[in-house]
């Protein structure tokens, strides 16, 4: 049990259909070796947006690809 009395708000996935998943809260991101993956900075903290078309130049993060 913790001694933090301070909650923690869940972590949400929210889908954008021909966008980003937009991944809302505390998550830690690694590639297939393991290592922790550190994301770009976010315009909304703790707001991380994960690329859903493929595009993306720094995957598996977005960077606004999919507007083209």
């Amino acid at each position: 049990m913790s001694d933090d009395p301070t909650p923690v708000a869940p972590t949400t996935v929210t889908w954008k259909p021909a966008g980003p998943l937009i991944v809302q809260g505390p998550a830690t991101f690694f590639d297939n070796e393991g290592t922790a993956l550190t994301p770009p900075p976010a315009k909304i903290p703790g707001q991380i947006k994960l690329c859903g078309c493929g595009r993306s130049h720094t995957k598996p993060f977005c960077d606004g690809s999919h507007k083209c």
